[in-house]
């Protein structure tokens, strides 16, 4: 589901997230000793710009948010839902409806959630006044827009919530999941149901929060998290490397390649992937010139590591492509894409008579710009025609004008579920399909995954519409997001990926 559009090419998201038995902290400075941490000391580039969930819309908000409030659902290792402020809930209606039983849980307020906060929550988020950018969220509901009545959601008793959906949709409960859906007490707004709560909060310093001792799930063993905010890259390292962090992350690709020529910083380095994804594509207007075999040809011609390892800094910001699909969304496959084999690229255009001349479009962001300049290389070496680029100032309204006929495109998926990425890229009238395809075979597989009763077989439909694209080299990828994460020895975090990296209660 699209929220906004991602206008920059390329650039490294900044993540962060959530919490489990107690122990000592371990002094500043020192290695962690064995046993579980208790004391999550953090450091951010930014400030949260908000704590309202019907307000947040950067990184780091949704990560601090995450350990605050919760929704009915919430998103396990995989990206799935599972249960949340709803322990169960029923599907009926060939998916048109779903029936919520929300658990005996409280908020840090003392007070005991109810079926009506999550009216109320929403109806808040919809209403003008709060100017929520997040409102196209609520779309499953059959609203959109701010001011729009909230018909679907039945407040059955104090414990049961229905949604009565127009048409079946399977994001939903990956959107559950997610602000602008989180519950807060409607008396103390800034009051959730997660397992940490705000202990005070020094804009533009610092932030301190405590855990939850009311919590209705495991009791998280890191008791309080420090979150330091340094928008200082060189502060920030320096920070981390005297061993007062635990977790530290948003460097750039240069300070990356510096930090890890140190063999004893190996293992505190972390790449985790993010939800972004990045593709060469063909409009089948402006580029109908690029017939299956010289689209097969591209792709041959494109060394995808040398790529990431020249553009991205050693691929510190970047994984080379194995599906359009980035390994931080549901559904991505490790596909067999087409092979680097530049003998056979260029032959095959030799054959087709392919022009001596190829333009490649793209937005004038400083790392697409890096990506684009390999690329010329690449393609110039293995193909032997001249590669022309065209830095773009207005990339999207230029595609959106189908007036670029072979372009670098980007997404970054503001949810964590396929239809993020390929309902926006290749769904006919989708706002950002600039390949301007049309695909029946894909229009049915994106029919399905929405449609879908369970999440293997939304997968499955989702795959398979991605896989029609790919099979036609109508997307080249290019190479999925990387979000760095430095950590202090000792510390285990299991990493998740997706929009939010990891929870603070899974810290051990």
């Amino acid at each position: 589901m699209v929220v906004r559009a991602t206008c920059a090419a390329g650039l490294a998201l900044t993540l962060l997230a959530s919490s489990c038995t107690p122990a000592t902290p371990a002094p500043s400075g020192s290695p962690r000793s064995s046993g579980a941490a208790s004391h999550l000391q953090l450091i951010e580039a930014e400030d949260a710009q908000t704590l309202d969930p019907a307000l947040i819309d950067d990184p780091t908000s949704l990560a601090i948010g995450s350990e605050i409030f919760q929704g009915l659902t919430r998103l396990d290792q995989n990206q799935r839902p599972v249960p949340s402020l709803a322990d169960h809930w029923e599907i009926s209606d060939a998916g048109r409806t779903y029936t919520f039983h929300l658990r005996g849980a409280q908020y840090h307020s003392g007070a005991t959630i109810q079926a009506q906060d999550a009216l109320t929550a929403w109806t808040r988020a919809l209403a003008p006044a709060t100017a929520s950018p997040l409102t196209s969220f609520f779309s499953p509901l059959g609203v959109r827009y701010p001011g729009d009545s909230l018909n679907a959601v039945q407040v059955v008793d104090g414990k049961t919530l229905r949604l009565r959906l127009p048409q079946p949709d399977s994001e939903l409960l990956t959107l559950l999941a997610l602000p602008p859906y989180w519950l807060a007490d409607p008396k103390q707004p800034t009051s959730g149901s997660g397992p940490y709560h705000v202990d005070r909060w020094d804009h533009s310093r610092a932030i301190h929060l405590s855990a939850f001792d009311g919590y209705w799930g495991a009791r998280p063993s890191v008791r309080k998290v420090d979150i330091e905010i340094e928008p200082d890259n060189a502060k920030r390292i320096d920070r981390f490397s005297s061993g007062a962090i635990d977790v530290a992350h948003g460097f750039t690709g240069p300070q990356l390649l510096a930090f890890a020529r140190d063999p004893a910083h190996a293992a505190q380095l972390h790449k985790v992937g993010n939800a972004r994804t990045t593709w060469l594509g063909f409009n089948t207007s402006a580029g109908s010139g690029y017939g299956p075999p010289d689209r097969l040809a591209i792709a041959q011609a494109i060394d995808r590591s040398r790529l990431t390892d020249l553009a991205l800094f050693g691929s510190m910001l970047a994984a080379p492509a194995t599906d359009l699909l980035p390994p931080g969304v549901p559904g991505h496959l490790n596909r067999q894409l087409p092979a680097y084999n530049p003998v056979a690229a260029r032959a095959a255009l030799d054959q087709a008579s392919f022009p001596s001349t190829i333009d490649l479009y793209f937005s004038t962001n400083a790392t697409v710009g890096r990506v684009a300049a390999d690329l010329q290389d690449q393609l110039s070496n293995a193909t032997g025609r001249s590669v022309v680029l065209h830095p773009t100032g207005d990339f999207f309204n230029q595609a959106a004008l189908d007036k670029l006929p072979f372009f670098i495109d980007t997404w970054s998926a503001d949810v964590p579920y396929p239809s993020d990425i390929l309902e926006t890229v290749l769904r006919a009238n989708g706002q950002f399909n600039n390949l301007r395809l049309f695909d029946p075979e894909i229009e049915r597989a994106l029919d399905q995954g929405r449609a879908a009763a369970s999440w293997e077989a939304a997968l499955s439909a989702y795959r398979q519409a991605e896989a029609v694209a790919v099979a036609q080299n109508r997307v080249i990828p290019l190479y999925s997001g990387v979000e760095p994460y430095l950590v202090k020895p000792g510390l285990h975090i299991p990493f998740t990926g997706g929009t939010i990296a990891y929870g603070w209660e899974e810290v051990r």
